[in-house]
């Protein structure tokens, strides 16, 4: 048993076997490997969790008791050869053996002899369309191949000089220097046969080892090289082109790799970002709040090869009366309280870059105007200001409202609509991409390992499954939340359906831990919801959450900054909350 374990430890083959019940029984050390590149160790267990296309032929396997053989069967994207061998104890099946070789290994060999017999094709083709003659010997000057034009230039029918040696066909052409002191020779002029020549002649080495002679014979008109090189340039040209191709593409992997998906919508979306991010137009993000509309947007800047700074501005999250001295900046003195010395707009920090409109339906139709007259001129003037600034400024704007319904509502600008959405990426919702939730899933819990001193390797299948069957209103940013929830409760190295809370209406308030990153402001989850994560009756949670708000305000002695502190919340995600909640006079909290 021991000597039959190591030989099976030893295979390069993937080997599995299972029992009746499709449970896993053993797996050798390159079926573990497989698992453990894919992050699919977390699954072990049943057959059906690991490969569900195997057990079609494995339950056939048991039922007819006979080896199937050779099927080709795609595993991880990519081709196996699979066989399936009955396990049997006393004439009795007790089990199936499941043997994967990846197909690449033999394609690869297939390649390999075909790539030989591919290039001595065009070897002899090349031969055969040289204006002048060939002639390819062994290292002893023995002709192993030669072309038309030798048999012309020596007036010789085809197929007699193979296997003859050089020296007697054509003696002019100096071949014992070259066999002998390996001495290579270049352009010299010889008459054979009555024509005229220039003669070259080289050795051929594979691995430092000379394997022949190549003896090239010069005497067509010069003008018939016209054409070869001709096509050599278009060779040139066609090669230039797949190699910029290439780098296109690797390009695109660095600049949108910080986006974690696996669906083809989302890969197709990263292709078009990429491809709209060379050009200059403005670029229109639309989705669900949570989707990754400002990951995107990062993407495209950083695949623009713009020099400027990528500058983001939440056009939700700042009162109405500041937004328009965010964006153009002010002059010294512009009004009480302005900076002494005057401040840049987010237009000038952004200049020679990327100016982020996140949640641009909430802007105010009173700024849109301004905003539309800098998109078309690319000029502005300071808040306060006489002096006209010229930026070159991108927009990429994001919301995650229905605009054309909002220009029907008169709260948006159609003009400024079709100037900003030149370019538009739709980004689906998570419930319509599950199949990103499981490498989402390890990435949350990677980040966190590196956060915290836990080292939890993955979550188990039906955990797993919770998951997939909630329909995440909240998008990424509520994975997200959970997962940390969970990670924080989970006792053991895998997370378990237990340490799973997800509240039925968690979409309604948002509870990202992490304030930074959310798109719209939210208050903090230490006040939205009790240990096991449920939600309090709407009306109650608005008052106490309002409550809260103001004893900070009155705590901090207004100071909004430090209020915000307080509550452990980003300071736009207060400014929002207190203009929800009517909180704009200081008795309030005074």
């Amino acid at each position: 048993m021991k000597q039959l374990t190591n030989l099976m430890n030893n295979l390069q083959s993937v080997i599995i076997s299972v029992d009746l019940d499709l449970h896993i029984t053993t797996l050798n050390q390159s079926a573990k490997r497989l698992l453990y590149q894919h992050d699919l160790a977390s699954l072990y267990g049943h057959i059906e969790n690991l490969f569900p296309q195997l057990t079609t032929y494995i339950k056939k396997v048991i039922e007819t008791e006979r080896l199937i053989d050779y099927q080709t069967v795609e595993i991880l994207g990519n081709n196996y050869v699979c066989s399936f061998i009955p396990i049997q104890a006393w004439n009795v099946v007790t089990g199936v053996m499941i043997v994967l070789d990846d197909v690449s290994k033999y394609e690869k060999i297939a390649q390999e002899l075909e790539s030989t017999k591919r290039i001595e094709q065009m070897l002899d083709s090349a031969l055969e369309v040289a204006y002048d003659a060939v002639v390819i010997t062994d290292p002893e000057g023995k002709i192993v191949k030669v072309n038309q034009g030798f048999y012309e230039l020596m007036d010789l029918a085809e197929n007699q000089l193979i296997g003859k040696p050089l020296k007697l066909i054509a003696p002019e052409i100096p071949i014992e220097k070259t066999i002998e002191q390996h001495e290579e020779i270049k352009g010299v002029y010889i008459k054979i046969n009555g024509h005229k020549t220039v003669v070259t002649l080289a050795n051929i080495y594979r691995n430092k080892q000379k394997i022949g002679i190549i003896v090239k014979v010069l005497f067509q008109q010069l003008d018939l090289w016209k054409e070869l090189f001709e096509h050599m340039s278009q060779l040139e040209s066609k090669i230039s082109y797949y190699r910029n191709k290439l780098k296109e593409m690797s390009q695109k992997e660095v600049h949108f790799n910080h986006i974690i998906s696996s669906s083809k919508a989302m890969e197709n979306l990263k292709q078009e970002a990429f491809l709209a991010a060379k050009g200059f137009s403005n670029v229109l993000i639309t989705g669900e709040s949570g989707s990754g509309k400002d990951l995107f947007a990062q993407g495209i800047h950083r695949a623009s090869g713009r020099k400027g700074n990528f500058i983001k501005i939440n056009c939700a999250a700042i009162p109405a009366d500041l937004l328009e001295s965010e964006l153009f900046g002010y002059e010294d003195g512009a009004f009480t309280g302005a900076k002494k010395g005057g401040k840049p707009g987010k237009f000038e920090l952004a200049d020679n870059g990327t100016l982020f409109l996140d949640e641009i339906g909430d802007m105010p139709i009173s700024l849109q105007a301004k905003l539309l007259r800098v998109l078309q001129d690319q000029k502005f003037e300071r808040v306060g200001g006489v002096e006209t600034k010229y930026v070159d400024v991108r927009i990429i704007a994001a919301t995650n409202r229905d605009l054309i319904d909002l220009i029907r509502k008169g709260k948006f600008r159609e003009d400024l609509y079709y100037r900003i959405n030149v370019i538009h990426l739709h980004l689906p919702p998570l419930r319509e991409r599950k199949e990103d939730i499981s490498a989402l899933c390890l990435h949350f819990i990677d980040k966190l390992n590196k956060k915290m001193a836990k080292n939890i390797q993955g979550i188990v299948p039906e955990a797993l499954n919770r998951l997939l069957e909630y329909d995440w209103p909240g998008n990424v940013r509520e994975l997200e939340n959970v997962i940390e929830r969970a990670f924080h409760f989970c006792k053991t190295d895998w997370i378990q359906p237990s340490d799973i809370s997800i509240a039925p209406a968690n979409h309604a308030y948002p509870h990202n831990v992490n304030h930074t990153k959310q798109k719209e402001p939210a208050p903090h989850p230490s006040f939205l919801h009790d240990r096991h994560g449920a939600l309090h009756s709407k009306d109650i949670l608005h008052e106490t959450e309002k409550d809260l708000i103001i004893q900070a305000l009155k705590a901090a002695n207004g100071n909004r900054t430090e209020a915000a502190r307080l509550l452990n919340i980003s300071r736009s995600a207060l400014y929002y909350k207190i203009r929800k909640y009517g909180i704009v006079e200081e008795s309030h909290y005074k």
